[in-house]
């Protein structure tokens, strides 16, 4: 059974249903009503030829004769659309004219009287009566006129003919107006859809859109969901700078709690201690900072209207001279190479900054993979693409990363080598950021072995 889904398709059906049954209805009324009115307007004729018997009936020589020499047959019944035969007997039952064979009806009476019969192989509607003749011993003389069908069933046909083309023309028309009627009840809907669909994510402003009061229910549920959702979204971000006041600080005071006490401590058991404690905070400390930045990160809360237009190669250059202090203590290099070229791009600069760090950082961290510690170059590069793109990489020396690992790499909390340190969510950060950006996140081997990951932000204009 095929569900209908779509209101205009359900609307149509429910029209069309009560029009696929009335007219068929309707042609069957019309057909039993015009049957009875033709048969009795034919009867009626009928009965009028058959009494113009009388006037040609005379007495002669003390028997009763019909004088048929200027009585034209057809002036009988309907015009010579059918065959038409009678026959006049005197009440001796004597034929005095037309066909012996015609029969009369099985019914004895002495009134006029319908029926139907046969003669040489057409149907016949028939009609005998009794016409009294003055002066004559022979009276009444019985006389049965008979025509054919053809007459009344052509006529019905016509009839239901154009009746036919009627209730089809008025059913069609009905379609059009329901059609009509149904696009016209669906605009306000048209209309609500059409202000939604212009929104940003981020407009969670009421619908004032001006709606019939059968859809103000509607448009007044939606501005309510409006709300709650405008509401959980504030929470959401209440909440996670709650996180980040409550976790950082903690986690910190541990932090260096732990270096102080390994700093003061004689007992080497218990140093190790400490500097266990003081490596997990940091890894819980960088942990918290990825999740919030991955919550906040998210395209969904990112209001890509009110981003404003800011140098791509300034906000580089402040995320590379931020790592690299870090990526020198490492014993790592950090290059950043660009050129004077328009790099104008729509962004945050702050989420840009964290993609970029996330970036290096990930190189940084995994570039040695299961060798050890990573002791090459990590290249940053800025570039022109096209005419519409800007091209922002980070490449490294390192291992790289095998094929079917690398649409893995952005999920969550995904790691290549769970025996390293890791929160698993630099690169999906990257991933949300290039998404609310609506940049392309690209990924693959370097030019010396290593991974390169492309990110193409559209230019501004």
């Amino acid at each position: 059974m095929v569900r209908i889904n779509s209101v205009r398709s359900h609307l149509i059906a429910w029209i069309m249903l009560p029009l696929a049954i009335l007219i068929p209805l309707s042609l069957y009324a019309s057909h039993l009503v015009l049957t009875h009115r033709i048969e009795q307007s034919f009867d009626g004729m009928l009965r009028m030829g058959a009494s113009r018997f009388e006037e040609r009936l005379y007495v002669a020589e003390g028997e009763i004769r019909i004088n048929l020499h200027y009585l034209s047959v057809n002036s009988l019944g309907t015009g010579g659309q059918g065959k038409l035969f009678y026959r006049i007997r005197d009440a001796q039952g004597r034929l005095l004219a037309g066909f012996e064979g015609l029969q009369g009806p099985d019914v004895d009476t002495d009134v006029d009287y319908f029926y139907d019969t046969s003669f040489a192989g057409t149907d016949l509607r028939a009609l005998r009566l009794f016409i009294p003749v003055r002066r004559a011993q022979g009276s009444p003389v019985e006389v049965i006129v008979a025509e054919s069908r053809e007459g009344r069933l052509n006529l019905l046909q016509e009839f239901m003919s154009n009746l036919l083309v009627i209730n089809l023309g008025l059913g069609l028309s009905v379609l059009i107006i329901a059609l009509f009627a149904i696009h016209k009840g669906l605009s306000p809907l048209k209309r609500i859809e059409k202000a939604l669909h212009k929104r940003s994510a981020h407009d969670l402003s009421p619908l004032q859109e001006r709606v019939p009061r059968e859809v103000t229910t509607l448009v007044d549920s939606i501005n309510k969901l409006m709300v709650r959702i405008r509401n959980n979204l504030q929470h959401i971000q209440q909440f996670n700078a709650d996180v980040s006041h409550q976790l950082r600080t903690p986690i910190s005071e541990i932090q260096v709690l732990a270096e102080i006490s390994e700093r003061q401590c004689q007992d080497p058991a218990l140093r190790e201690h400490l500097k266990a404690i003081r490596n997990t905070t940091e890894y819980a400390a960088h942990t918290t900072q990825q999740l919030l930045k991955y919550a906040k990160t998210k395209s969904d809360l990112v209001d890509v209207s009110a981003l404003d237009v800011h140098d791509l190669q300034e906000v580089c250059r402040d995320a590379c001279a931020w790592m690299l202090n870090r990526i020198h203590s490492r014993g790592q290099e950090l290059e950043f190479i660009t050129d004077e070229m328009n790099s104008m791009i729509r962004c945050d600069p702050i989420m840009v900054q964290w993609l970029l760090t996330n970036l290096i950082d990930n190189a940084s961290v995994h570039a040695g993979g299961s060798l050890g510690r990573y002791q090459g170059v990590i290249r940053v590069q800025l570039q022109r693409e096209g005419a519409t793109n800007v091209c922002l990489s980070v490449e490294d020396e390192g291992v790289g990363i095998a094929n079917e690992e690398i649409a893995h790499v952005t999920e969550r909390f995904y790691r290549i080598n769970r025996d390293e340190k890791g929160s698993g969510l630099g690169l999906s950060i990257v991933s949300q950021v290039a998404q609310s950006h609506s940049a392309r996140l690209a990924m693959g081997a370097g030019e010396t072995g290593g991974l390169r990951v492309s990110v193409y932000f559209p230019l501004a204009g």
